[in-house]
């Protein structure tokens, strides 16, 4: 199987978010001493903000390998990740209101929407080699 660089471009993305996501949850904010409101409500919801950006980007890298056949997924896979993305997440965070452990929150949902728009912004400034399919070198 042949790979391209825009295989790799999406995938770096992801990767960027997914450390972001990964050291803001295990790192930065457990250690927090600070009493800044600003750097407390951007660590909160920086979680969402990351995934927003990392997850449709791992996505766009994934629905070309799958070889469906289906024209509107495959020229519009951005939009596709982006919908699927959104969908999980913005579940996930409907889900936590039943839960006595997690915490439901609408800045979280509002960030998750940033995040997208983030990745859709991305998607739009990136060249046009970045987004063709992975079969070509």
């Amino acid at each position: 199987m042949k790979t391209s660089k825009s295989l790799y471009y999406w995938f770096a993305l992801f990767a960027l978010c997914f450390v972001a996501y990964q050291q803001i949850i295990d790192n930065i904010r457990p250690n927090y001493i600070g009493n800044s409101i600003t750097v407390k409500y951007l660590l909160g919801i920086a979680p969402n903000f990351f995934p927003g950006i990392g997850i449709p980007a791992l996505f766009v890298a994934l629905i070309p390998q799958m070889k469906w056949t289906n024209k509107w997924l495959n020229e519009k896979k951005h939009i596709a990740a982006n919908i699927i993305s959104l969908t999980g997440l913005i579940s996930w965070e409907f889900i936590q209101i039943t839960s006595r452990k997690l915490h439901f929150d609408w800045n979280d949902i509002l960030w998750t929407l940033i995040g997208a728009f983030v990745f859709h912004f991305i998607w739009t400034i990136t060249p046009d080699k970045y987004k063709e399919k992975y079969d070509e070198t």
